[in-house]
């Protein structure tokens, strides 16, 4: 991946930080809003444009009679991200050398 090449859905700083809490396996979505410090409306509007891009997916339940929904990141999700975290890292690793 390079610079010019980072997806639209990660260049926001919400979507960016709901990915990353997800590389740490499947969150609900109040475990995502408590980690992201987000509205409930500005996060549910992030995760569905995730989840339209391909790169979360979520899974409704009821739990005593209250709906759920869990984000997990899907394949294509995880490894985009990796490749983002590996081209960060080729910059921070490379900005010492001029």
């Amino acid at each position: 991946m390079e610079l010019h090449e980072i997806p639209a859905a990660f260049q926001s700083k919400l979507r960016l930080g709901a990915v990353a809490a997800l590389m740490a396996g499947p969150r609900d979505f109040t475990t995502l809003q408590k980690l992201t410090a987000a509205t409930a409306g500005n996060l549910g509007k992030q995760l569905e444009t995730l989840e339209a891009e391909g790169y979360i997916a979520s899974r409704k339940e009821f739990l005593s009679r209250r709906p759920r929904t869990t984000y997990e990141l899907t394949d294509l999700g995880r490894e985009t991200f990796l490749a983002y975290v590996k081209l960060l890292e080729s910059i921070v690793s490379g900005a010492g050398d001029n």
